[in-house]
């Protein structure tokens, strides 16, 4: 039996769970009567700003059981077990993305955290036409990107906590205004798609903060996902679709 619905009540580990949906599987031989597996997501504030998705995955003991007068399950009481998995979600839908999207994109190695004008301009300053690497956005989100990249850009040889600066200008945006620029971490590797390189998955971990005027650059903590970022993507035809599908 699958149950979905709302916790309330929380008191410490243990919660009040109403039901909302009920589906009957077949039922498992290794289940024990009173238990059962858990799972459910929240947000959880990371910074002043900042939220992200957590999901909460466990065991829990069923303490009691409350039924309506049509004999339907209304809500469960439970304790959760004290070891839980947590993770962190991603940060909205991933857009499939296409080149004609595109104004400019790429992405280069942060061997340094750029903290001045000057240190972008000199960072930016690789991305030519004879020297950038033949990069390709994938498929984008609010809280990362998936991007094929050459084999040397994807697996930089001093290590696996390799920070990327990523930029885009999308088509929708004006040439006037500046492009998301993005400092990421790479969280692991996708579905290739094409012969030749790697679709590495990267997470947004600092995005350049354009409306601060001062000497050094600020950065935002977009861990839980850019806010501006996700403004841009609701004007594209995954998102609109999505929108009047749930209008």
């Amino acid at each position: 039996m699958k149950l979905e619905g709302l916790l309330r009540e929380v008191s410490g580990r243990e919660a009040q769970f109403f039901v909302r949906a009920m589906t009957l599987h077949p039922l498992n031989p290794k289940a024990e009567v009173g238990n059962g597996t858990f799972y459910f997501s929240i947000r959880r504030q990371i910074s002043e700003d900042t939220a992200a998705r957590v999901g909460v995955h466990g065991t829990a003991s069923i303490l009691e059981t409350v039924v309506g007068p049509a004999g339907e399950l209304v809500y469960l009481g439970m304790r959760f077990s004290r070891h839980v998995t947590v993770r962190q979600l991603r940060s909205g839908k991933r857009i499939p993305w296409c080149d004609e999207y595109n104004r400019m994109s790429s992405v280069l190695l942060a061997p340094a955290r750029p903290d001045t004008c000057h240190d972008l301009r000199t960072m930016l300053g690789t991305y030519s036409k004879e020297s950038a690497p033949h990069t390709r956005i994938i498929d984008i989100s609010e809280g990362g990107a998936c991007i094929c990249m050459p084999e040397e850009l994807a697996m930089p040889p001093f290590g696996g906590d390799a920070t990327y600066l990523f930029f885009l200008h999308p088509n929708i945006l004006p040439a006037t205004i500046p492009p998301y620029v993005f400092l990421a971490k790479r969280a692991g590797f996708g579905k290739t798609v094409e012969s030749e390189g790697v679709a590495v998955r990267l997470r947004f971990q600092e995005e350049l903060d354009w409306n601060a005027r001062r000497t050094r650059l600020h950065w935002l903590n977009v861990r839980g996902g850019s806010p501006r970022l996700r403004q841009c993507l609701l004007h594209y035809p995954d998102q609109l679709q999505d929108s009047e599908n749930s209008a």
